[in-house]
């Protein structure tokens, strides 16, 4: 037996734009997802999520035929298909990562557990798809690389993003810390030696991804120039943001948070909620805040300069109906727990 656990994460600037190879920033946040992995006598491989209160279990040529049947859709961009797999079977992601496993290393019969203390908002699905992949490939072979675990992981987020994921999710809960991502240039493991002080916001919406990065995909199709200025935009804004984090400045840092929350509201991805949460913030002489990951919902993060500040926070978003918590920002990524 094997229990991994990865933890969740949070986009400090860089979503959507990162999908067009554009700049992004992440962090890992202290909040984990616990994934045990046995081998099972059954002819099977049956995975039970316990916070989605799901089970499934897929024989050899059941588990290799839904590998080949998704790979078929990517490989042809039928995203609409995709997603539509996706939301009649959350654990589909799992058995479409388990398929790619067992065509590398061929298949044994397993028992996978999930089980995450992440807010479903904040890069669950990625830590779940991480975790999973280390555990069984731990099982399996020795010598388990982070790019491999991270590219396992990719699979999984190409369901939950509905076919375009960027590869910063997987990337950031796998390696852990501070990193900067481009497609073209791959993962930078930035230096951060300071901890970002952070306040996470729920807005109580599920973040909608996946429909989001499709939306906006459809908005570039029929509007080319004005989603690719509005891209450009908020790469300059993640450069900037890079400089205020090596120079730690906060004031900067929280002002860009700002700038990139209106620039990306012009393509019509925020909600009352998030916008909500944002005016809030403001009002209370927060230094930056902005919605994090797909937007549609999700969270927001707030930055403050004191904690005193960030608890009454905390209880002025508790009177609106929102709830928040301090986040440990930049640990460890990927391992495992008990071989």
């Amino acid at each position: 037996m094997i229990i991994t656990s990865s933890p969740g994460k949070v986009i400090l600037f860089g979503e959507h734009a990162v999908v067009y190879d554009k700049l992004g920033i992440a962090c890992t946040i202290d909040k984990r997802c616990y994934v045990k992995v046995s081998f099972s006598n059954k002819e099977n491989i049956s995975v039970r999520s316990i916070d989605l209160d799901l089970s499934n279990s897929f024989q050899e040529k059941q588990l290799l035929d839904l590998f080949e049947t998704i790979n078929k859709l990517k490989t042809n961009k039928e995203f609409q298909k995709i997603r539509e797999i996706y939301q009649e079977n959350r654990l589909v992601p799992v058995f479409f990562i388990l398929g790619d496993i067992a065509k590398k290393y061929g298949f044994r019969g397993l028992e996978i557990e999930i089980k995450s203390d992440i807010p479903k908002n904040l890069g669950s699905s990625s830590a779940v798809f991480s975790a999973v992949a280390f555990g069984v490939l731990s099982l399996l072979k020795e010598d388990v690389s982070k790019k491999e675990i991270s590219d396992f992981a990719f699979l999984g987020d190409i369901l939950a993003h509905g076919g375009t994921p960027s590869g910063i999710d997987n990337t950031i809960v796998t390696y852990g810390g501070y990193l900067k991502y481009k497609k073209s240039q791959g993962v930078i493991p930035l230096n951060i030696n300071f901890e970002i002080p952070l306040l996470i916001v729920d807005s109580g919406e599920e973040a909608q991804t996946g429909e989001m990065v499709s939306f906006v995909r459809e908005e570039k199709k029929k509007n080319s120039k004005f989603v690719d200025d509005i891209l450009h935009s908020l790469d300059i804004i993640s450069q900037k943001a890079l400089g205020a984090l090596n120079s730690k400045n906060l004031f900067l840092l929280g002002k860009l948070m700002v700038e990139y929350y209106k620039e990306l509201k012009k393509l019509k991805i925020s909600t009352p909620k998030l916008d909500n949460i944002v005016e809030i913030a403001l009002k209370n002489k927060a230094l930056g805040v902005k919605p994090t990951g797909g937007w549609g919902g999700g969270c927001c993060l707030v930055l403050f300069d004191n904690k005193d500040k960030a608890l009454k926070l905390i209880n002025t978003f508790k009177d609106y109906g929102f709830s928040s918590f301090l986040s440990k920002s930049g640990v460890e990524g990927t391992k495992i727990i008990i071989h």
